[in-house]
């Protein structure tokens, strides 16, 4: 399961995704080819072969990012996978192109204590649905 993380230079004051105006207009972070420069400056192993979907992947982080495909990149969409060092990466590339990140599942800004949302436990018919029949695993 991934994590979406959704990034934007927002209004002032603003500490919640609820808290944007509807009609709110993000300005531009500068073109593709400088947000992929600047993200390279952080993880530069990134896979940008793809320039609207970035790929960054290491021992301790996996992270996708979208930046959309348009000249001018105005918010990002990270999808945070697997890895410690994930949610420092993030931050470090939000603080470099002076965006907000945004936890989608909690509204509440990211911070270095975020962890990705818990899924909720199985119900009754769920758990009926997944278990395996026992006759599915042969005899010895």
């Amino acid at each position: 399961m991934s994590w979406a993380i959704y990034a934007l230079r927002g209004p002032g004051g603003v500490r919640r995704l609820d808290e944007l105006p509807e009609d709110y207009a993000p300005p531009s972070l500068g073109t593709a080819d400088e947000v992929v420069e600047i993200v390279r400056e952080v993880a530069p192993g990134v896979d940008a072969s793809k320039r609207s979907w970035l790929v960054l992947q290491g021992d301790d982080h996996d992270v996708e990012l979208t930046i959309g495909k348009g000249v001018d990149v105005r918010d990002l969409t990270f999808y945070l996978n697997d890895g410690a060092r994930s949610v420092p990466l993030v931050m470090e590339i939000s603080r470099r192109l002076g965006v907000t990140a945004y936890d989608t599942e909690s509204g509440d800004f990211l911070t270095e204590e975020s962890r990705p949302p818990v899924p909720p436990p199985l119900t009754e018919e769920e758990i009926k649905a997944n278990k395996p029949k026992w006759w599915k695993f042969g005899r010895a």
